[in-house]
């Protein structure tokens, strides 16, 4: 097991198509859902509901931790990823519509018909999360690169 370095950091979060969502209530509550993330403007984004859990906690602390992890099916090659940062969510109607667009190329699939539709006023499902700190673990032995042709992930 060893740190990721920068790059591998970078090629997991570009390869993956969920990331677990935390937060914690004013009280230390811990909440967590899962979404699939997308990258705007160098924030990481998301679609989901806009007044749930991770909405109720960003209202009184906007502090937020972004999981990614890889596997194999055997579990023998595992990678993790850990972004630490401030979430809010943007009511702009036009990243918004992008947002729609973006999430739809990263899931292959067509949401134009989504962005095209305004959003209800002060129900924003934009979450931007603004990331201050990237960390990450692997199995990889030390000086092993981590993502090869020949690497299960």
């Amino acid at each position: 097991m060893r740190p990721m370095t920068d790059e591998e950091i970078a090629t997991l979060v570009r390869r993956s198509k969920w990331a677990t969502i935390c937060s914690a209530s004013s009280e230390g509550v811990p909440y967590a859902v899962e979404a699939t993330p997308y990258s705007d403007g160098g924030d990481v984004c998301f679609m989901i509901n806009p007044r749930g859990g991770t909405w109720k906690n960003l209202c009184s602390n906007p502090k937020v931790l972004l999981k990614y992890t890889l596997t194999n099916s055997r579990l023998t090659w595992w990678a993790g990823v850990s972004a630490f940062g401030t979430g809010r969510f943007d009511p702009d109607p036009e990243a918004i519509s992008r947002g729609f667009l973006l999430l739809g190329e990263v899931m292959g699939e067509d949401y134009s018909g989504v962005a095209s539709r305004p959003s209800r006023p002060g129900f924003s499902p934009l979450l931007r999360v603004t990331v201050e700190q990237w960390t990450g673990r692997c199995s990889a032995a030390p000086n092993a690169p981590l993502f090869t042709s020949s690497s299960p992930l």
